[in-house]
C-alpha cells in the first residue's frame, strides 16, 4: 500500500545479501519477501519495518541448519554486516525476544509520511489496492453463501451472525480486487410449506388479506396449523401431500408458494436495508427440486456411494461412524441432496475457485457430508469449498420478552439510543442526533461492531448495555470519530491542498498515526488468511485512539498556512482509512450524528449514565 516502495526496496536490498552470502538460497524473488516484511507494532512513532528471521526460515529463504537463538542472532548480525543502508534506509539493526529474532529497518520519515498521505488521500477509495501485499494475493472467482433465512416467517435472530459475517467475507473479498457472488440460499421448500399451506387454506386467507404485515399473518397460520398438526396426524399428512403436489409441479399449489416467496423477500430486504447488507442472487432450495436431485441420486449411484437400508432410505457413508441420509424412504429429496444439486449448480454457473458456506458451528457434520459427497463424486473443485463457522449469540431478545424477531430487536436498539440521548445530562436541543434515521444507524452499528468484535467460532454473551454505551469499544466511537474528522474537514478554515508538503509532520503524535494507516494493508490481508473480522475490528479501534489523540495535540485552525494543510491532508489519510475498514465491515459510516458539530464531543462524553 501505502509503504509499497520501502518494503520492496527492503526486499531488494535482503535478496542481494542473500545472492552473495552462504546462508541464502539463491534464486528468490523480492516479492517473495514482501509478505513478511511489517510495519513494527511496537515502533510507536519511530517509523521503522521489521523482518521475522524465523518465518524467513520456515519459507526456506535462509538455511534451516539454523537451530537456536545464537545461531539466529550469528545469522541476522552477517545480514546486517552486508547490507547497504542509504538515506531512505538509513539503519538496520537487530531485536530478539524469547521466540524470535527480528531485524529492524528504520525508513526515511519525511519520504514515508508523504507517500502514505499522498497515496491515501489520492485514491481514498481504493488507496489499499496499490499494496504489494495485496497484489500478490491470488485472483479469485468467490461465491458466498450466507444469511439463508426461512420464507414466510419473520426474520430470526438466529440468521443475524450469519448475515453479518458473511456480508463482511463478500466486502472483503470485493475490497481486495476479487470478483464476489453473494448468494442468499432462502429456506424456501420442504413439507414445511405444506403444513402453512393447509393453515392458509383451512383458515380462508387470500393475497388481499395479506396486503399488509404480510410475514407476521403468515407466521401467526404457521403456527396455528402446527399446533393443529401435533394433535392431529391428518394434518401432516395433508401438509405432506400438498408438498408432494408441490414437488410434482403442481401450478396451483406453487402459484400461492411463490406468493409466499415473493412477500418474504420484500420484507426480508428491508431488513437488509438496515444491515447495509446485499445480494447478487436470491437461490433457494426450490431450484433443486426432485428432478435435480433425482440427477444427482443417478450419479451417486452411478459411482457406488450409496446404500439402500431396510427402510427404503438411501444413505452415504462419510465414515465407518457417520452414515448421511441423502434420499428419504417415500424417495423424496432432503436438504443434503439439495445442497449437492446446489453446489454442482453454481461450479457450473459461477465457475468459483472459492465457495464459502457461512453457517454456526452446529452444521459442521453436515458440511463435512457434502464435502465428501462432491469430492467422492470426482469433482476436483471440492477442495475450493469452505464452511465458514461461527458460534452462537446467547441471551439475544428484546427487554421486553423472548421473541427474537431482527426487526424487533433493531427497533429495541434505535428507540434505545434515542433515550440514551435524553436522559443524557449534557444534551440540548442544539446538539441532539439529527433524527431517528441517525440514531437507528448508530445503533445498527453498535449491534454489528458488538458482533464482529468477538471471535467468530466463540458463543458470546449479549448485552444492550455494552453494545450501546457511548464510551468504549463500540460501534459509536467509530462512528463519533469518522464524524469528528469529517467535523474538522469542515470547519478548520482550510481547503485541502493536494500537494500539500507534509515534510512538517515530524511531531510523535503524526507519526504514530502514520505508522497506523501505514498498517492497514497488512491487517487486511491477515484478516483475509483467516475471515476474522475481529482483527479488521481491533485494528479500527487502535487507529480511532490514534486519531483523537493526534487531533488533541495537532491543531489544524490555529496552525500556519503550511502546517495547517499538512495536518488536515493527514486527518483525511486517517478518515478514508477509518472509512475504508468500516465499510469493508458492512458498517456505512456517518457524515453527521449531532446537529451541531461544535457539540459534538457533549454528546458522546458528557455523561456516563448507563441506560437501564
Amino acid at each position: 500500500m501505502m509503504a509499497h516502495k520501502f518494503r520492496s526496496l527492503i526486499s531488494n536490498k535482503i535478496i542481494q545479501v542473500l545472492d552473495g552470502f552462504p546462508i541464502g538460497d539463491r534464486g528468490v524473488k523480492p516479492s517473495t519477501l514482501i509478505p513478511y516484511i511489517q510495519v513494527d507494532p511496537k515502533a510507536g512513532s519511530k517509523p521503522e519495518f521489521q523482518v521475522s528471521l524465523k518465518a524467513l526460515q520456515q519459507q526456506g529463504l535462509i538455511n534451516n541448519d539454523l537451530r537456536n537463538q545464537k545461531d539466529f542472532i550469528s545469522c541476522g548480525s552477517a545480514l546486517i554486516e552486508k547490507f547497504d543502508t542509504d538515506p531512505t534506509i538509513p539503519g538496520i539493526y537487530l531485536v530478539q525476544d524469547k521466540t524470535d529474532v527480528r531485524l529492524n529497518f528504520k525508513v526515511n520519515n519525511s519520504q514515508l509520511v508523504s507517500e502514505v498521505v499522498k497515496i491515501t488521500t489520492h485514491r481514498p477509495n481504493s488507496f489499499w489496492r496499490c499494496s504489494a501485499l495485496v497484489n500478490l494475493l491470488p485472483f479469485q472467482k468467490v461465491v458466498v453463501e450466507y444469511s439463508s433465512p426461512n420464507i414466510a416467517k419473520p426474520f430470526h435472530i438466529g440468521h443475524l451472525r450469519s448475515t453479518i459475517i458473511g456480508n463482511f467475507i463478500a466486502n472483503l473479498h470485493a475490497a481486495l480486487g476479487h470478483n464476489v457472488t453473494r448468494i442468499n440460499y432462502l429456506g424456501d421448500w420442504g413439507t414445511q410449506f405444506g403444513i402453512l399451506k393447509y393453515g392458509y387454506d383451512a383458515r380462508n386467507i387470500t393475497e388481499k388479506d395479506l396486503e399488509e404485515d404480510a410475514i407476521k399473518k403468515l407466521y401467526e397460520v404457521y403456527v396455528w396449523a402446527n399446533q393443529k398438526a401435533e394433535s392431529d396426524p391428518s394434518v401432516s399428512s395433508k401438509a405432506r401431500d400438498i408438498f408432494n403436489k408441490m414437488e410434482q409441479g403442481d401450478n396451483r399449489e406453487l402459484e400461492t408458494w411463490e406468493f409466499f416467496r415473493n412477500v418474504s423477500i420484500k420484507e426480508f430486504k428491508h431488513v437488509y436495508e438496515r444491515l447495509n447488507v446485499k445480494f447478487d442472487e436470491y437461490h433457494g432450495e426450490s431450484m433443486y427440486s426432485a428432478q435435480k436431485c433425482q440427477e444427482v441420486l443417478k450419479l451417486l449411484e452411478q459411482k457406488n456411494l450409496l446404500q439402500t437400508l431396510e427402510d427404503g432410505r438411501k444413505v452415504y457413508e462419510v465414515n465407518p461412524k457417520q452414515k448421511v441420509t441423502v434420499v428419504k424412504s417415500d424417495g423424496s429429496s432432503i436438504y443434503l441432496s439439495r445442497d449437492i444439486a446446489a453446489a454442482i449448480h453454481r461450479q457450473e454457473e459461477y465457475k468459483f475457485t472459492k465457495m464459502y458456506y457461512v453457517v454456526d458451528n452446529s452444521q459442521s457434520d453436515h458440511f463435512v457430508a457434502l464435502f465428501s459427497i462432491i469430492r467422492n463424486l470426482g469433482f476436483e473443485w471440492a477442495e475450493s469449498m469452505t464452511h465458514i463457522k461461527f458460534g452462537r449469540i446467547q441471551g439475544m431478545s428484546t427487554r421486553k420478552g423472548t421473541a427474537i424477531f431482527l426487526q424487533d430487536l433493531l427497533d429495541e436498539a434505535q428507540e434505545i439510543m434515542m433515550q440514551k440521548q435524553q436522559e443524557t445530562e449534557t444534551t440540548r436541543d442544539d446538539v441532539r442526533l439529527s433524527g431517528a434515521e441517525t440514531a437507528g444507524r448508530v445503533a445498527t452499528s453498535c449491534v454489528l461492531i458488538g458482533d464482529m468484535k468477538q471471535r467468530r467460532q466463540r458463543d458470546y454473551v449479549f448485552s444492550w448495555d455494552k453494545a450501546l454505551q457511548s464510551r468504549g469499544d463500540t460501534g459509536v466511537k467509530l462512528q463519533y470519530v469518522h464524524c469528528r474528522l469529517l467535523s474538522l474537514e469542515g470547519n478548520c478554515g482550510v481547503d485541502y491542498n493536494p500537494e500539500a508538503n507534509t515534510s512538517c509532520l515530524t511531531e510523535p503524535q503524526a507519526l504514530t498515526l502514520i505508522m497506523e494507516i501505514a498498517r492497514f494493508d497488512e491487517v487486511l490481508v491477515q484478516t483475509y488468511r483467516e475471515l476474522e473480522p475481529c482483527i479488521l475490528v481491533s485494528y479500527l479501534f487502535k487507529l480511532c485512539g490514534t486519531i483523537n489523540n493526534a487531533i488533541k495535540l495537532l491543531q489544524v485552525k490555529s496552525a500556519p498556512l503550511e502546517v495547517a494543510e499538512a495536518r488536515l491532508a493527514l486527518f483525511m489519510a486517517a478518515r478514508h482509512t477509518l472509512a475504508a475498514g468500516m465499510n469493508i465491515l458492512g458498517v456505512k459510516p456517518l457524515s453527521k450524528i449531532a446537529d451541531h458539530p461544535r457539540r459534538l464531543d457533549n454528546y458522546f462524553h458528557g455523561s456516563s449514565r448507563q441506560v437501564k
